[in-house]
């Protein structure tokens, strides 16, 4: 058991796309940019990265609705990537939860949330995909209070779609989320605000602190197999001989443990 263990710890040591290929990053400065992750494939080095706008998500709300129970009537066409998308009221009517699940059902490439304040409610719709990418426009609406006198329930742009805007390094590129993947290569690092002025330096190091835990647990597993080794070759507590004493085997795998960790150097000295 102690050898299969010794085996995997050794293994974690000779694989070079493996711990010892392990990165890690920092920011120098977290209100601005953080580190996500680093992969086994990015580069150690430094980057000086700038932001100069963050990704916004394009949405609409309605005008608040006093009691959520209203029924409304009506319709009203989203124009999603170009194509309009009406949604209609069925006969009857519906509440503007109800018209929430309608157009979350119509898998339109947005979401609708019902928003309840002191006030009353409101419909908000949020496109699925940030940056300029999910931009969508209201090309008609005919919704209304249908219990509240035909009230207009209008729709009011809450904020455009638009790509988030930095530089790397001196080179300017968008994203459209606010999290970026693979500007770096194989680094992942969220925008947390907007700093056109602020020039934040990530780092990309090493992972040495995982290599030191692999080496402790190979050291670890190596004097326990050679512990093991030792108590064989002896006598136990009542003075009569360890199951394997002086088997030729316990001989063998101590000869070339220990030949596996010695190694000559290019000056003819033995490490």
């Amino acid at each position: 058991t102690d050898l299969a263990t010794l085996t995997t710890d050794l293994q974690s040591l000779t694989d070079f796309q493996g711990v010892l290929a392990e990165k890690q990053g920092s920011s120098s400065d977290t209100s601005v940019l953080q580190l996500t992750s680093a992969s086994n494939s990015a580069v150690a080095g430094s980057h000086t990265i700038t932001v100069n706008s963050l990704a916004s998500t394009a949405s609409y709300y309605t005008n608040t609705i006093s009691n959520a129970s209203d029924l409304l009537s009506g319709s009203m066409t989203l124009t999603i990537g170009g194509t309009p998308q009406t949604i209609a009221v069925p006969s009857g009517g519906e509440t503007l939860s109800q018209l929430s699940t309608q157009i979350n059902s119509a898998n339109l490439g947005v979401t609708a949330n019902v928003i309840t304040g002191s006030s009353g409610s409101f419909l908000e719709i949020t496109s699925n995909t940030s940056g300029s990418a999910g931009n969508f426009t209201v090309s008609s609406n005919s919704i209304v209070d249908a219990t509240n006198s035909n009230a207009a329930v209008s729709l009011t742009q809450g904020q455009a779609g638009a790509d988030a805007s930095l530089q790397i390094d001196g080179v300017t590129i968008t994203s459209g989320s606010n999290t970026v993947s693979n500007a770096i290569p194989g680094v992942t690092f969220q925008l947390l605000s907007a700093s056109p002025g602020t020039s934040v330096q990530v780092e990309i190091t090493n992972d040495n602190a995982d290599v030191e835990t692999a080496v402790q647990s190979f050291v670890t597993a190596y004097n326990q197999v050679m512990s093991d080794i030792n108590t064989q070759e002896g006598n136990d507590s009542s003075g009569n001989p360890e199951p394997l004493y002086g088997n030729p085997n316990l001989s063998m795998i101590q000869s070339q443990l220990q030949s596996a960790l010695t190694f000559m150097t290019s000056g003819g000295v033995t490490a």
